[in-house]
Formats: C-alpha cells, structure tokens, sequence
C-alpha cells in the first residue's frame, strides 16, 4: 500500500512510500481509508520533534471503512465507518484507564507517533477505540472531530456547563471555534468568544451565530 511516512532524517517533509502493513491483532480491525487530515502534531513529529520515528506511517485524523476485523472484535463489523484518532491504545487497567482519562496512561499508544496512523491507503485500529462515523457525513468533516473536536468536547464537558450558563471561550481558532459551538449547539451554553489576535475568526463566529 502507499503511506506517508517520516523520513529516516526527519526534516518536517514525509515520503510516499511502498509499505507492507502488519497482520491485525485478535482486538483490531483493518480500514480501508477514506480520508486523513493532517493535524500540527504530524508536522511535528515529520520534523523529528518529539524523536525520531522514521518510516512511522503519520495521520490521526482519518476515517475509514473496515475491510476485516480480528477474532476477538464484537464492537465492529466489516463495512462499519469509523474513525482513526491519536489515541491508539491504553493499557485498559492502570488508574487512568479505569477512570475515564486514559489520555494519561502511562502506556499509552498513539497513531501517526507511536504506532502507524492513517495517512495510508489502509491502516489498522483497536476496535475498542475506534468510534463509528455516520454514513452521510462528509470524511473531510469529520476528520477534525477525532482531533480538535474531542480535545474541546471533552474540555467543555468537564467543566460542568449547564444549559443557559454564561461559558467563556478563549482563542477562536481552529479549536476554539469547534469549542463555541459545542458550547452553543451541545450543552446549551451561552457563549462569550476573546480573541486578541483573530478578529476574522471572531467575525467568522458571529457571522454563524455562534456567539
């Protein structure tokens, strides 16, 4: 299958490569894929920021179709649209894990870093992570959710926001932007925007009624 992968001198850029994807473990599912945004991380780790991972498969905000699932998997089946997203896999059992904040196990696996991601024409996931994507949504939408959306999802859920409670959102950016509408649209917030830098993303959420 083709993959962009980190280059063995990571300079920022990826190669096109040739590359022969692993068997898929009882837990995983095999995709086809459908779509893989690129997210700042990957240029981070393309230009050997966080190591060197030469030859990793980059990509964490991709979705895809499953092609082929593992002898243990019950949560997928094949022709099943999910997502690939940065958290591959945890251990399952630490403190972490059994509490809701797997992000934090300290055995943490993450795609396009630790472990292949989805910028590739195939990729693998843990079928217990892998969260389903609706048929009708476009894959370019939806590639942002796995990413920026949970990161501010789960911010503003945290935070115990109620609807008609004043929530305030700083920065309204990339994230902030997906944050405001959460805010607005999911939990019913009403919502004060601060950007000192961005005045067209401000006027870009006004202009959507965000705000």
């Amino acid at each position: 299958m083709k993959a962009a992968v980190v280059r063995h001198n990571p300079d920022g850029y990826a190669d096109l490569v040739e590359k022969e994807l692993r068997a898929i473990k009882p837990n995983e599912a095999l995709l086809d894929m459908e779509y893989c945004g690129v997210c700042h991380t990957d240029l981070h780790v393309a230009a050997g920021d966080y190591g060197n991972k030469a030859g990793t498969v980059l990509g964490h905000e991709g979705i895809g179709i499953v092609k082929e699932i593992g002898t243990d998997v019950s949560s997928l089946q094949v022709g099943d649209r999910v997502s690939v997203a940065w958290f591959f896999e945890g251990c399952g059992h630490c403190e972490y894990c059994v509490s809701g904040n797997e992000t934090f196990c300290r055995e943490v696996k993450n795609a396009g870093y630790s472990v292949d991601g989805g910028m590739a024409e195939e990729a693998i996931v843990v079928a217990d992570y892998a969260v389903k994507v609706p048929d009708g949504l476009d894959p370019i939408e939806a590639s942002s959710i796995t990413c920026a959306g949970v990161t501010t999802y789960k911010a503003i859920k945290v935070s115990g926001v109620k609807p008609g409670d004043w929530q305030v959102i700083f920065g309204a950016g990339g994230l902030g932007n997906l944050a405001i509408q959460y805010a607005k649209n999911v939990f019913g917030a009403k919502v004060i925007a601060v950007d000192i830098i961005n005045q067209d993303k401000l006027n870009l959420a006004k202009k959507l009624e965000l705000m």
